[in-house]
């Protein structure tokens, strides 16, 4: 009698979980923290469990939700440039700076986290994955954005405008200034270049005056004098024939 009335109690315990059970399949749950999108599908609308997802005629989807934080980037870059990706990736985390589509405005700084195993035979380039904490929301699935890859830094480096660098039949030069206000040209190295400067490797020393517009005007061995770019009688209109430094 006792054991019949145990298995009585069970039974009924089993009932109130399979009605939990039943009860939860009415609440949906994403698996992670995201964003919702505008919902696909409203009351009354009629589905199908064998309707393709999200298909214009009869999505069977509710919503689509969005992991925003973190946030994944997908981008490429110049096969030629992934043995030195590697050889940072082996030295520890990379960093990675995701831009606005205009390249000015820094929306966020992530880590790389991945490179594709094949290169495009069409465009010569491979696709990386870096992650992005997004903690303002700067960026957002879909939108287009630049990825900068800092592979190493240079400390204590010598920089000078990119447009000071000039290109000769020799090599590249620029034009230095001399105690004299005499200029000379100067055979100079530029390892890289970014935003406007130029990174140069030899050539240089720090200190040295070098013109940065109007160059086309010098031979070596012209005077110049430093234009005042607050004076506009000094400068008396923006091209660059009378900007910065001239005959």
């Amino acid at each position: 009698m006792i054991a019949q009335e145990e298995a009585t109690i069970k039974a009924d315990q089993a009932a109130i979980a399979y009605a939990k059970t039943q009860l939860s399949y009415t609440k949906l749950v994403a698996p992670f923290d995201g964003v919702a999108g505008i919902r696909l599908l409203d009351v009354d609308n009629i589905i199908h469990s064998s309707t393709t997802r999200g298909s214009p005629s009869e999505p069977n989807a509710l919503v689509v939700i969005n992991e925003v934080q973190p946030i994944s980037v997908m981008f490429t870059l110049a096969a030629a440039d992934i043995p030195e990706v590697q050889e940072a990736l082996a030295n520890g985390p990379v960093k990675a700076i995701a831009l606005s589509a205009g390249g000015k405005t820094e929306l966020d700084t992530g880590t790389v986290v991945a490179i594709d195993n094949q290169a495009s035979t069409t465009s010569g380039t491979i696709t990386l994955k870096a992650i992005f904490p997004n903690p303002n929301r700067k960026l957002w699935p879909g939108m287009f954005v630049n990825v900068r890859v800092v592979t190493q830094v240079q400390d204590n480096s010598l920089t000078v405008p990119l447009d000071a660098v000039q290109q000769g039949p020799q090599g590249q030069y620029v034009f230095v200034v001399g105690p004299d206000h005499k200029v000379a040209m100067q055979p100079v190295a530029v390892r890289e270049t970014l935003n406007g400067e130029a990174l140069v490797d030899k050539g240089l020393n720090a200190g040295e005056t070098v013109v940065v517009r109007g160059q086309y005007r010098l031979t070596p061995g012209t005077v110049v004098s430093l234009a005042n770019p607050d004076n506009p009688a000094a400068v008396p209109n923006p091209t660059p024939a009378s900007a910065g430094l001239l005959p």
